[in-house]
This record gives structure tokens, C-alpha cells and sequence, in this order.
């Protein structure tokens, strides 16, 4: 199939432009003016490479970054904008950019840089089908006995068609895990199809999960498929099914007892064979006790429960998980293969993480990039929050521990109480968002204070967190 382009760009003319000159060249292209639309078409379709502005009207491209490998995975995204700054490269690599480019910009330039991803994700599905093992396959990388434990279940019951149930915290590797199961079982040669729930508006996801017949509503002018006819024969993986509504949850629960539905504004019953695996950061048996989901699904989904250790918990695995992500990021981009010095092998292992897997990848792309041509990475090339952890202060990181601890201590040297106070600070407010998702109102609840304060918190203490839906 040919590789599939999706323009973001408010300027028609450029939008037009970069659209003909990508199908010229044999791509599927389609352009968008805004972010909002895009992020609708990525939950619709699965596309190989994104190329968005950053100034948009609305959200901007770089928050619609965040939500792009979620909403498609493995997608590449390229950065176009109109400020050329070291900062604006920084933060659309953190995000998950892959190339940044400054305008005005020569079209050979952008071509150029388009084809690289494309032959990237050519490589991709040639490995993927080759060999079986796809992105799944590459980053389960375990020393730890928490995660052998996991990936010793993955190969149990992945040749099975029993429902999976996989939680854990935001960056964790839930999708990584459901991709595994699919691709040890037997279905492997049938589609994988994810759907993240807390992606899409709530009006949409029905139509998402069952899809519709034409004229069953405004504007549906053809019929389409929905994720679970689209996944028969396979898996289907949802994800964050702890935010679907309890209307829909109820029609789940009758897909997932009679294994058949109907599309929307039709009659006609659809029969699917679908194993799914569902996901979710949050406490369902807690949403159970606040009416917020209903038990006899959670029973249905939770046949075999996958709970993922947060990464703190496996600080084994943070070196060979942060050497396998270096090394991705400096090929990918062309960079020299790089080592890092002992502060900053120090400053890892005594992170908390509350971001988890995801939060320690964006830490290594975001140091190779800083470091560009150097073979090394130093401590300053890491980002701010894990600087603070470093082997230099680890007699202040060890004070932060003990003062939260039933027995406090101070070392010999003494310690300055109001650094501890804000590091106490910094990790209660990191962990509580680490745990809500990013949900700023969910982590104020989680620590029984008003958002407005949990907000004034952040100010302070300069943690500039991108908010999440609530």
C-alpha cells in the first residue's frame, strides 16, 4: 500500500501545495487546516507520516503531538514552523517529532525529508512481516523480576482467545503489551486495531466501535466500518476503557456477551470474532463503587488481569531500556552513536519516574538531540526534573526520602529545608499526575486539594504539565 500523509496547515495555499507535490510523488496525502479535525482523522484512519505547522488556530501542532501515537501508532511526525528557535526543536522532539523545519522551506527540503520517513516505515513493515516482530516485539525489554513476571503471562495466555485486562500507570507500556499478545497468538495474520476511548468525543465512539450505514445520520453519506468489524478475525485493543460512558459500556457488554451488534441506524445484526484486549490507567474498582462502571463489565473484561509495575518498581530495566531508546533515536534521526557519563546513569536510577517508560524515552531523545554531534551525553543535556536526582545531589535526594518517612534523619552535612520542602513538593505533584493520566483535576483530588491551588503549585514550582481532557 502506498504511504499515507496527513498535512496539517491553516494556509491553504501551502496546505495545497505540500498535498499535490506528496501525491505527485505516489503518496496518499489528505490536508487540514486545524488541529481538532486532525485529531479526528487519526482516530479514524491509521496514518504513516504526519507533517503539521505548529501555528494553528486552536490547538496548536505541537499539543497535537501528543496525542498522535496514541491515535496512530508508529506514525512519524515532521514539524513545520515559522520560529526556528532551539526551544520550539526541543519541545516538538520531547513531543515526538522526528524532523523540524523552519519556514520559508524549499519543497526539495521537505520531499527529501519525507522520503527518509517514508523508507523508515517501508523498513518497518518489511521487519514487521518478516520476522513478526514489530515495535511490541523490540521494546519489551525486561531484566527486572516484575516484568519477566508480566512477559512470562504475555506468552501463557497469548495463544488463548481469553479477554485481557491490562493496567497500569500513563507511559507504562499497556498498548506495547497488548500488541505482544497479539502477535504471540494466533490471530497474528488478522488486523491488530487499537481504539484509545478517552481520545474520542463521547458523540463519536459508538459510531468508532460499530460504525454506520449511510444516512444514518447528517453528513453520512456512505457506510463504514467500525473498529470491531475491522478487527475480525484479530484483536481489538481499547484503550482507556475506564472513561467510556455507562450507555455505551452497556452495548459493549452485549458485544462482548453475544459477539454481534448492529451499525448504526441499521437493523441488521453484524456477528464478529474478536478477542479483545482492553486497557486502562485508571482504578476501575474504584469507579465500580462510585457507579461510574459497571461491575459485569468489568467482570466480562477482567478474565486475565495484566497489572504493569510502574518503572520505579523495575529499576532494572532502566538501562537497557534507556540504551535501546538512545540507540533508536540516534539512527532514526542520523545521529553518532552516543554513551552517557556516570551522573547521568546516576540521575536515572534515582528518578522517581512518574511518567514512567514514556517519560524516560522522551528524556533520551530529548538528551541526544541536545548533545547533536557529541558521542556523549551529559548531565546538563538531561531535563530539569531528573537533573535534580543526580549522584551530585543524592545526599539531598536521600534527605527528600527519609523527611517523607515515619523516621526522619538529617545527614551530617545538614540540609536546606526549603529545597527538601520543594522536592517533597515536585514528586507528590509529579506522581499524583503521573497517576491521573496528566489529568490535572484528578491529580488535585488525588492529593484533596482545589485545582486552583494544585495549579498555583505548579506555578511555582515551574512545572509546566500540558493538560489533558478531563
Amino acid at each position: 500500500m502506498p504511504i499515507s500523509i496527513l498535512f496539517v496547515e491553516d494556509d491553504e495555499r501551502i496546505r495545497t501545495l505540500l498535498v499535490e507535490a506528496a501525491l505527485m510523488e505516489g503518496y496518499q496525502a489528505e490536508g487540514l487546516d486545524n488541529a481538532e479535525e486532525a485529531l479526528t482523522a487519526l482516530a479514524r484512519q491509521q496514518y504513516d507520516i504526519l507533517v503539521t505547522d505548529v501555528t494553528l488556530p486552536g490547538m496548536s501542532g505541537l499539543d497535537l503531538l501528543q496525542h498522535c501515537q496514541r491515535l496512530s501508532p508508529g506514525i512519524i511526525p515532521i514539524v513545520i514552523t515559522g520560529y526556528g528557535t532551539v526551544d520550539y526543536a526541543i519541545e516538538a522532539m520531547k513531543r515526538g517529532a522526528t524532523d523540524f523545519l523552519t519556514k520559508p522551506f524549499d519543497l526539495d527540503t521537505l520531499l527529501s525529508i519525507v522520503r527518509v520517513a517514508a523508507e523508515r516505515v517501508a523498513r518497518h513493515a518489511l521487519s514487521t512481516s518478516s520476522t513478526g516482530k514489530g515495535l511490541s516485539a523490540i521494546d519489551l525489554i525486561a531484566e527486572s523480576a516484575a516484568m519477566k513476571k508480566v512477559l512470562g503471562a504475555v506468552q501463557a495466555i497469548a495463544p488463548f482467545n481469553t479477554t485481557v485486562l491490562i493496567t497500569g500507570g500513563t507511559g507504562t507500556g499497556k498498548e506495547i503489551i497488548a500488541r505482544s499478545l497479539h502477535q504471540h497468538s494466533p490471530r497474528r495474520a488478522a488486523p491488530l486495531v487499537a481504539l484509545n476511548c478517552a481520545a474520542v468525543p463521547e458523540q463519536l465512539l459508538e459510531d468508532e466501535l460499530f460504525g454506520h450505514v449511510k444516512g444514518a445520520f447528517t453528513g453520512a453519506q456512505t457506510a463504514r466500518k467500525g473498529r470491531f468489524e475491522q478487527a475480525d478475525g484479530g484483536t481489538l485493543f481499547l484503550d482507556e476503557i475506564g472513561d467510556m460512558s455507562l450507555p455505551l459500556q452497556s452495548k459493549l457488554l452485549r458485544v462482548l456477551q453475544e459477539r454481534e451488534f448492529e451499525r448504526l441506524g441499521s437493523s441488521s445484526t453484524i456477528r464478529v470474532d474478536v478477542r479483545i484486549v482492553a486497557a486502562t490507567s485508571a482504578n476501575l474498582e474504584r469507579s465500580i463503587a462510585d457507579g461510574s462502571f459497571r461491575p459485569d463489565l468489568y467482570y466480562r473484561l477482567n478474565v486475565v488481569h495484566l497489572p504493569l509495575p510502574p518503572l520505579k518498581e523495575r529499576r532494572e530495566d532502566i538501562r537497557p531500556l534507556a540504551e535501546h531508546f538512545l540507540a533508536r533515536f540516534c539512527e532514526s534521526v542520523g545521529l553518532p552513536a552516543k554513551t552517557m557519563v556516570d551522573e547521568v546513569w546516576d540521575a536515572l536510577l534515582a528518578s522517581a519516574w512518574p511518567g514512567n517508560v514514556r517519560q524516560l524515552q522522551n528524556a533520551m531523545e530529548r538528551a541526544a538531540a541536545l548533545s547533536g554531534a557529541s558521542p556523549v551525553i551529559h548531565l546538563q543535556d538531561l531535563p530539569e526534573e531528573l537533573r535534580g536526582a543526580s549522584a551530585s545531589g543524592s545526599g539531598q535526594a536521600e534527605a527528600t526520602q527519609t523527611l517523607v518517612s515515619a523516621e526522619t534523619t538529617i545527614p551530617n552535612e545538614g540540609v536546606s529545608f526549603d529545597e527538601v520542602i520543594n522536592k517533597v513538593e515536585r514528586e507528590l505533584l509529579l506522581q499524583a499526575l503521573g497517576k491521573a493520566g496528566g489529568n490535572k483535576m484528578r491529580a488535585a483530588k488525588l492529593l484533596k486539594m482545589k485545582r486552583t491551588t494544585f495549579l498555583e503549585k505548579l506555578k511555582r514550582l515551574q512545572l509546566n504539565v500540558e493538560e489533558t481532557e478531563e
